[in-house]
């Protein structure tokens, strides 16, 4: 994918890997920045969240709306408004399984 990412990208149905050092969070897409979080690891926050963007480093300064390679992935628990920050997000990969916004227009005769 790269080393950033705008959330504005994904549509529902999508499909967002975030890897760190040490866990892998997948993130099916039922919104822009809504999804439901599956993980590797039991003690790691799964269910309904919304993704808040990245944070730099240590410091609690946020891109929103942004993931980028380096940063902490912050997202909030839906259920409990708890917020969970990662370590250094080391790749980032997305499946698209929407249409583009701007599908080419047909060919024609």
């Amino acid at each position: 994918m790269g080393d950033e990412l705008e959330l504005s990208q994904l549509m529902a149905g999508d499909r967002l890997l975030v890897r760190t050092r040490n866990t892998h969070y997948l993130f099916l897409m039922t919104g822009t920045h809504t999804a439901h979080l599956m993980t590797d690891r039991a003690d790691r926050p799964t269910g309904r969240v919304q993704i808040q963007g990245c944070v730099f480093g240590h410091s609690r300064m946020i891109k929103p709306g942004h993931l980028f390679c380096g940063g902490g992935l912050e997202i909030r628990l839906t259920t409990s408004g708890e917020i969970f920050t990662t370590g250094p997000i080391e790749a980032i990969q997305v499946v698209k399984t929407s249409p583009p916004k701007n599908p080419p227009l047909p060919a024609t005769v």
